[in-house]
């Protein structure tokens, strides 16, 4: 897939995490480890994304009020059939990676080591049933 916009080619994005990256150059001498001559074929794009006010505790549902359909207050209940459809953190991120090259074999190299870093991260599945097999 390549963006029109930059002429990057996306390579690869890590899926949603609760974790803190690093700064771009340490990620880049993370993934890339001693092939140096990647470097500068390689960018690395960090999104965050943010769910909801935080509360004292850490959970901006905490404040909310739920009620029935007849008026009462069923904070518990409400809260524990709710929290089921939303994100495990509520402020998550991830990184897309481009290769700046249009050389397919830069390209590709750049893509494996990208990979290799991907799968020994060992980002965490969502238990959400949506993802589920």
């Amino acid at each position: 897939v390549s963006t029109q916009s930059t002429g990057y080619t996306l390579i690869k994005e890590t899926p949603p995490s609760n974790r803190t990256f690093p700064d771009k150059e340490t990620l880049l001498n993370d993934v890339l480890g001693d092939e140096e001559d990647l470097k500068p074929h390689l960018t690395i794009e960090k999104i965050k994304l943010n769910f909801g006010k935080w509360s004292k505790n850490g959970d901006p549902m905490e404040p909310v009020i739920f009620y029935d359909k007849h008026g009462t207050i069923s904070t518990a209940q409400m809260y524990n059939q709710c929290s089921m459809f939303v994100p495990l953190s509520w402020s998550q991120q991830h990184l897309q990676f481009f290769c700046k090259s249009e050389d397919s074999t830069i390209l590709e190299r750049t893509r494996q080591k990208v990979l290799e870093w991907i799968e020994k991260s060992e980002f965490p599945v969502s238990p959400h049933p949506k993802d589920s097999p």
